[in-house]
């Protein structure tokens, strides 16, 4: 006689509430294959918010150089400053001797300083002058710091010298040649350290560069000819 309590093979095991037995789980998670061949997982990968920074800082940027930008372009349409003027009244030439490479020389010049701007003033901080035969240094002078208030002019002193000092053989020859000729011919070179002002503001500071070319002088009395001559200031 067959044991009724014994449960028959082949069929399924019901619980005591007449419920499916839940399928086990492992607690672990599955990637997923993409038609690739390459695991992925249904959760996205967090997002990196360097980018997004990066964005916002380069916008940041762009935003405060337009801002300065026109800010620059209102105040020089407000000043609109204009560079210093610069003329050579005079220059004469004395003691002037070469012979063997070996010079002797001395220069006194007037240069006229103009400042054309209505608002701004110029301050001059340290000047430096120099004296060429051709593009052959000669000698070099410094002049004291000045202000020009607006809309004025002044003129400032310049002395250079040389006293047997070793000059290259070809500018002597040249020297010699134009002079014998009744004529001698300089260039005039200035370096000033310039700023604008403004009442109390004052603007950088800045290198000035002013380049008078072919000043001519007599060969007999030294004294310059042809009147004052402008220079080019950049």
């Amino acid at each position: 006689m067959q044991d009724s309590s014994r449960p028959v093979t082949g069929y399924p095991v019901q619980n005591l509430n007449d419920y499916a037995p839940t399928p086990p789980t492992t607690g672990y998670s599955y990637a997923r294959v993409n038609p690739n061949g390459h695991p992925y997982y249904s959760t996205p990968p967090p997002q990196n918010p360097h980018p997004t920074f990066l964005r916002r800082l380069l916008v940041a940027v762009a935003v405060f150089l337009i801002i300065f930008g026109a800010i620059l372009f209102i105040i020089w349409l407000v000043l609109r400053p204009q560079l210093p003027d610069f003329s050579i009244q005079s220059l004469s030439l004395s003691n002037f001797s070469a012979a063997n490479q070996r010079v002797n020389a001395t220069w006194n010049a007037q240069i006229q300083v103009s400042n054309p701007n209505k608002k701004l003033s110029v301050s001059y901080g340290e000047v430096v002058s120099s004296i060429f035969h051709k593009d052959y240094f000669l000698s070099e002078t410094r002049i004291g710091p000045f202000v020009q208030g607006t809309r004025s002019a002044g003129a400032v002193g310049a002395s250079y010298s040389l006293v047997d000092s070793f000059v290259d053989g070809k500018v002597v020859d040249a020297m010699n040649e134009e002079r014998s000729g009744g004529e001698m011919k300089f260039n005039l070179k200035v370096i000033a350290d310039v700023a604008f002002q403004y009442g109390g503001w004052r603007g950088r500071r800045r290198f000035l560069t002013v380049w008078c070319d072919d000043v001519a002088v007599t060969a007999s009395s030294g004294k310059m000819t042809g009147g004052p001559k402008k220079c080019s200031v950049y």
